[in-house]
């Protein structure tokens, strides 16, 4: 009878192990990145494969995010041949979930997930607009850090204005 006992936890505890080692779906779907797709009339390789150069009506698509741009530079790390980072250079419009940003460039950091815009950079959502000498934009996070801005929001024109008190 002791015998079966210590088989059967042996069993209990081999299979819990089994469990533990194996990926949980839900946490592997989590960070599964999706491919960058890009489309252009012109493609250039530099450098022996450390830099692709995209021109002429360029379009990059990653996950729910959209780039248009005149020209797209990917930048790939020597080592790991990973994606470093691209540079989007010439009326970038970036687009998502509802949100606009234009910029004259764009720098997007892969490991870091951000886009940095530069050169007459605002942000459109609705009728409001923020723009700034740069935008730094948090995919992940889905936030973004305006420097040396300015912004400009549209009043619900229903709001009535509050009544002011005489004395």
């Amino acid at each position: 009878m002791l015998k079966q006992c210590f088989r059967s936890s042996l069993l209990v505890a081999g299979a819990m192990l089994l469990m533990a080692a194996t990926p949980d779906k839900g946490r592997t779907l989590e960070f599964k990145r999706e491919p960058i797709v890009v489309t252009s009339a012109r493609m250039k390789a530099d450098k022996l494969g450390e830099q692709v150069t995209f021109s002429g009506e360029v379009t990059l698509k990653k996950e729910a995010m959209t780039l248009n741009s005149d020209s797209v530079t990917v930048f790939y790390d020597a080592g790991t041949k990973a994606i470093s980072k691209i540079e989007a250079l010439g009326n970038v419009i970036v687009r998502k979930e509802g949100r606009v940003a234009l910029a004259n460039r764009a720098l997007y950091y892969s490991k870091e997930e951000k886009i940095v815009l530069t050169g007459d950079a605002r942000i459109i959502e609705n009728d409001n607009q923020l723009g700034g000498e740069r935008i730094t934009l948090f995919i992940r996070d889905d936030r973004s850090i305006i420097e040396g801005g300015n912004v400009l929001f549209y009043q619900d024109k229903n709001i009535k204005p509050e009544k002011k008190r005489g004395r």
